[in-house]
């Protein structure tokens, strides 16, 4: 098994779309995953997640049990991508925010073997601006969008009032705070076997 990944994530049912395409380890475990989605596509982890691979959901299990709704949910911590990878796994869904349900498409690209001198993972490439939290996911999202573009709209004072902003860049990306997310992830997984949970 090659040790990097390259995966291609899309943010469903978003215009302008949203992307990104990242090189992680293989050995990262999928909570790790969800560590780098949060980084690259500009959220803030102030919400629940889980994985739909192949049938079963890799998550938090709940504090009373494994089995919540009638669904099991498996710890993330405990299943390494590149175990998924070797089960024939080519794509997986990652969803973010149970209220909003943002729905990430993930895809395996390719693996590859490490370039000397890469320190993983890495941001090859994106498009499109990361949605606020809590706008209401893709459908407030196209709202919040439609109301803070037009000065006339109705809503648009109680959007920016909201936004903190009078405008919304669709295709702006803070590098800076990217960056310095996988940083953090980069120094966790130097520190020995718990980089990769």
């Amino acid at each position: 098994m090659a040790d990097i990944v390259e995966l291609k994530i899309t943010l469903r049912d978003v215009e302008p779309q949203v992307t990104r395409r990242v090189q992680i380890p293989g050995g990262y475990s999928l909570r790790r995953v969800h560590d780098v989605i949060q980084a690259v596509m500009g959220w803030y982890d102030m919400h629940l997640h889980d994985f739909k691979v192949g049938g079963k959901t890799y998550g938090v299990p709940d504090l009373d049990g494994p089995i919540s709704f009638g669904i099991r949910t498996y710890d993330d911590r405990n299943i390494k991508l590149e175990k998924l990878i070797e089960r024939g796994v080519t794509a997986f869904t990652y969803i973010y925010d149970f209220g909003d349900d943002w729905t990430h498409d993930v895809q395996v690209m390719r693996t590859l073997a490490p370039e000397e001198g890469v320190d993983y993972p890495v941001l090859l490439e994106w498009s499109g601006a990361c949605p606020p939290e809590d706008v209401g996911g893709p459908p407030g999202y196209a709202d919040f969008l439609e109301a803070i573009n037009d000065p006339e709209h109705e809503a648009h004072e109680d959007v920016v009032a909201w936004n903190g902003e009078v405008s919304f860049d669709t295709q702006f990306l803070d590098m800076d705070a990217v960056n310095a997310m996988l940083s953090r992830i980069r120094a966790s997984r130097r520190k020995g076997p718990r980089g990769g949970k």
